[in-house]
């Protein structure tokens, strides 16, 4: 099996089938005060990709692990989304941001244990 050809693939049919997203990860900086927001805020790094958001169906809802309003995506991605630090990005068609997610739980298909084809994202707002 070729999993790079699966890879491009999978972008390609994404970029045709989907939306764009980014993915921002935390760069690894210390958090700084903003004084405006009174908050703490983290800097993070963008890597962009190609998404396809779904709901989870009801039955799977148990307020515990999968919450109300979660959102089942899948996404081809550059960069590997850190779970409960990474927010989701999701842009419509004219590439303005529809909706941010926080990333809370990540898993990469990759069947060979090295090529990433895609990754099976469970987000929150």
């Amino acid at each position: 099996m070729n999993y790079k050809e699966m890879a491009a693939k999978a972008k390609k049919l994404l970029g045709k089938n989907g939306t764009k997203c980014m993915l921002r990860n935390p760069s690894g900086n210390a958090p700084v005060y903003n004084s405006a927001t009174n908050d703490y805020e983290t800097e993070t790094t963008p890597f962009d990709g190609f998404c396809i958001v779904t709901s989870y169906e009801d039955k799977m809802v148990d307020g515990t692990i999968i919450q109300a309003g979660d959102r089942k995506i899948i996404a081809v991605l550059t960069a590997e989304p850190v779970p409960e630090l990474s927010t989701l990005d999701v842009l419509n068609k004219f590439g303005k941001l529809q909706n941010s997610y926080k990333v809370v739980n990540s898993s990469p298909v990759n069947p060979d244990a090295t090529t990433v084809i895609l990754y099976k994202l469970q987000c929150r707002k």
